[in-house]
């Protein structure tokens, strides 16, 4: 009997699944996550902001990525070492940095310093897994972070000059520094391990590390609970941790972390898109330039082939 070939997927699910639509889609779902980090600093403390967001992302995660957790329990267990390594720069020791930078700066400083990624990632690929890169990469990701500077200060020099910096800058610098680690190191990860199994141990590990400085927090500082910061609990746990982090993932795994990186840019894009559309904000010169920089920079960027770089 002939067994025909498996027909090709179709155009729309090739888009959907593309490596590019997933690490946009994380940047459009993060672009969230900085203003609702903002907007719960007078409710709640950064460390049971973090600790709710992935308690919230566990009870959802769990029920699906059981089955996984006991088929690759030895792969778990004989990689502890890394998967601890991974919590503490991709889930907990980041986002409770994060959201403490963001209690004593600006959204705008934050998706500035956010801005600083592609080049640490650029810097500790080439430092430690000795990635050559070509002018191409280097060429988009100046491109991409000059169009995301032009957004961020509204096209105007002066503006970006009269930014002020405090101790919560430095906070979400070290914060950015640990995500860099994070995407570098994240094609370490266990191989056999389904992304189920591997995002609910991460989460795991990171709801441990969080928990006694959440407690701590809960006793000097306990939030003011409301239905607002449910739903931001709710979306914080779905999008931004179980969504974006697989989406994430599956990315940097496909075409490396140093093309993946420049792809955060798109967070003050898809911010200012976001304001206008809910905000009643107006888009106007300077969001269509920077927008423009952005893209071609990511263009440029991703011309060069994973062997190539």
């Amino acid at each position: 009997m002939q067994i025909s070939a498996p027909r090709a997927a179709s155009l729309p699910v090739r888009i959907a699944t593309s490596p590019y639509t997933l690490l946009s889609l994380s940047a459009l779902f993060w672009s969230f996550n900085w203003v609702m980090a903002r907007a719960l600093r007078f409710d709640s403390g950064p460390m049971m902001i973090a600790f709710g967001r992935w308690l919230v992302a566990a009870m959802l995660l769990l029920p699906f990525a059981w089955p996984y957790i006991r088929r690759d329990r030895a792969v778990l267990r004989a990689n502890l070492g890394i998967l601890i390594i991974l919590s503490i720069t991709g889930a907990g020791g980041y986002n409770a940095l994060t959201y403490l930078g963001m209690q004593y700066t600006t959204a705008i400083n934050g998706m500035l310093l956010n801005t600083l990624v592609p080049f640490i990632i650029m810097g500790l690929s080439w430092l430690f897994l000795r990635e050559r890169l070509a002018w191409q990469q280097v060429a988009g990701i100046v491109v991409s972070f000059a169009g995301a500077v032009w957004i961020v200060g509204h096209g105007e020099l002066a503006r970006l000059l009269a930014l002020e910096f405090n101790i919560g800058d430095l906070v979400i610098s070290f914060s950015m520094l640990l995500w860099a680690v994070y995407t570098i190191i994240l094609k370490q990860r266990p191989v056999p391990l389904h992304p189920l199994s591997f995002l609910a141990a991460i989460t795991v590990i990171g709801l441990i590390t969080l928990a006694p400085l959440a407690a701590w927090e809960y006793s000097v500082r306990p939030p003011h609970f409301s239905l607002n910061m449910l739903g931001a609990y709710l979306y914080m746990g779905l999008f931004p941790s179980i969504v974006c982090y697989l989406f994430w993932g599956k990315g940097v795994a496909a075409i490396g972390p140093t093309r993946a990186g420049p792809f955060l840019y798109l967070l003050p894009v898809f911010g200012s898109v976001v304001s206008s559309v809910v905000l009643g904000e107006t888009l106007v010169l300077y969001h269509i330039v920077g927008f423009v920089m952005i893209l071609l920079g990511l263009l440029i960027n991703n011309r060069v082939s994973p062997g190539a770089a």
